[in-house]
């Protein structure tokens, strides 16, 4: 019979409880430390269990709050044909659909991409999250809900972080608010439909897990970090490697949070390379090597000149967009440097690269969402382990207050600025219900459910979540002539041929083509023109 022993945890008192215990000493002129209940070495201390409910609940509704408020501005953002890439979108949206049709090895929206949940271009079976829910609510509306729900279920990891910290539960919840008002945490929800952006709470709470030594948070979170795309494995793995850097109370034995550093790390690398032996088209964005050259070499300025832009210019751009992120709250992520360390190829990929696809705003703004985890965890740690330092309580109470104080009024104003010049932007186009929005959902309406349809980069998302949808402007990317033999097929690569097709006025060589195919117009507007078989 075999026997599982567990290994004995080390019980200690933290920094805290240490100068506590000295100042009790010295109040009571004994020069001894009083003795006090030991509690573990990463544990923050005690506080009253109302004041931990309330700070929960505080949390609990600031997340409600964020997810509601975002799924309802990136509904509106969708509606309104001010997405990112409304390509990806319907991409997403139909590869969900399929999965909960029962067809998960199907890609209907892109007939580039290979087909299936599990062989895209990318591996994101992340997705898989939302199939449930898209199962009970059939609606993009959906999708943009658990994205907005994900990315506000960072604020437990960085309230937990902050605990972590030896932060008390109510400056750990106002750190969750600050979290929760941070500009880059909103344009993350924001972006469309994007499995890389479901990363940024299991990050924050593989972090928050490992700070606390719970082997099974630790794997379960690093796995579903590891899920929502094929780089994610090496930044679980760099997260891993910071368990070696940190340090407890004096004398504190490390050894078990360099185990758990070295299992996460291990499973990290080792979900990786069975993914990639497994899956037909691996891919990966994140070359360091290949960034570094472009960096310290010449390349960096031609790509700069290909895409009309000077190497100058993309440098004070992307120094701009820093600046922006870090401050105000995230510039005590440098007090916590150890916990950047995952995110370094990142950086380097976002500095080196010149076109539009590397940008922190933009279509690829996702491509920056492992950042705002590892910059929310560096700050939720950092910020208490500096205040830690001051002696006093109540001068430290004070100091916490105050900055978290100007984070927060910082972090909404710059909010703010955001939201009026950005999101407004994005959603009025709907809310405003413009000519060119409301004619295409005009058109939209008189196409039914089950046809199989070819439209434009704008409205292909208007009708995803069905069995056929293409979209005629990806052809240009690898153009597909009919044959010579009359009628002329639309889109030779389709499973079925499109029988609905909404054309832009302005594109005449596609009109040409979808009237050769044999479809004839039936309705139009100013912007579109509607074809049927």
């Amino acid at each position: 019979m075999l026997r599982l022993r567990r290994r004995r945890r080390l019980v200690t008192t933290t920094p805290d409880q240490q100068r506590e215990q000295r100042h009790l000493a010295e109040r009571a002129g004994t020069g001894e430390a009083a003795p006090i209940a030991a509690t573990p070495p990463s544990a923050a201390p005690e506080a009253p269990p109302l004041e931990r409910r309330a700070a929960w609940g505080v949390v609990a509704l600031g997340m409600v709050a964020f997810t509601v408020q975002l799924t309802r501005l990136a509904g509106d953002k969708a509606r309104g044909l001010a997405t990112e890439w409304s390509l990806d979108l319907a991409f997403f949206h139909n590869l969900v659909w399929n999965v909960v049709q029962g067809n998960g090895y199907r890609q209907s929206a892109s007939y580039h991409e290979p087909p299936g949940l599990f062989n895209e271009t990318h591996f994101e079976p992340i997705l898989l999250v939302a199939a449930p829910f898209y199962a009970l609510f059939p609606r993009v509306e959906t999708l943009f809900a658990v994205q907005a729900g994900l990315v506000a279920l960072g604020a437990v990891g960085v309230y937990r972080l902050a605990r972590s910290g030896g932060a008390r539960p109510a400056f750990a919840a106002a750190g969750a608010l600050v979290y929760l008002s941070w500009w880059p945490a909103w344009r993350m929800a924001l972006a469309d439909l994007r499995p890389l952006t479901f990363c940024i709470p299991f990050l924050l709470l593989t972090a928050a897990a490992l700070r606390e030594r719970r082997l099974n948070e630790v794997l379960l979170w690093g796995l579903l970090a590891c899920l929502c795309r094929e780089e994610l494995p090496v930044m679980v793995a760099g997260l891993g490697a910071t368990a070696f850097l940190w340090r407890g109370a004096d004398g504190e034995d490390r050894s078990q949070w360099r185990g758990l550093g070295v299992r996460l790390a291990g499973a990290a690398l080792a979900f990786l390379a069975v993914t990639t032996a497994l899956r037909s088209n691996a891919t990966f964005y994140i070359r360091p090597d290949q960034w570094l050259r472009e960096l310290l070499s010449s390349e960096g300025q031609s790509q700069a000149e290909m895409w009309g832009r000077e190497p100058g210019e993309m440098l004070s751009i992307r120094l701009r967009f820093l600046g922006e992120w870090l401050l105000p709250a995230g510039a005590a992520a440098l007090l916590a440097p150890e916990l950047l360390l995952g995110v370094v190829p990142l950086f380097v990929y976002l500095f080196s690269q010149a076109h539009e696809w590397a940008g922190w705003e933009g279509p690829y703004i996702h491509h920056s969402a492992p950042a705002v985890a590892f910059i929310a965890a560096a700050a939720a740690l950092g910020l208490p382990r500096a205040l830690g330092r001051i002696p006093d309580r109540r001068v430290r109470g004070v100091v916490a207050g105050v900055l978290l104080a100007v984070f927060f009024v910082g972090h909404r104003a710059i909010l703010v600025d955001r939201f009026e010049r950005v999101v407004l932007a994005e959603v009025e186009p709907w809310r405003n219900q413009d000519d060119h929005v409301r004619e295409a959902w005009r058109l939209r309406d008189l196409v039914p459910e089950d046809a199989s349809v070819m439209t434009d980069y704008d409205t292909v998302h208007l009708f995803a979540g069905r069995d056929h949808v293409y979209c005629y402007q990806q052809e240009e990317i690898e153009p597909v002539w009919p044959p010579a033999e009359e009628p002329w097929v639309l889109l030779p690569p389709a499973h079925v041929q499109p029988d609905w097709a909404l054309v832009k006025r302005e594109h005449g060589s596609w009109l040409e083509r979808v009237r050769a195919a044999g479809l004839r117009e039936v309705d139009g507007g100013d912007t579109w023109v509607l074809f049927r078989r």
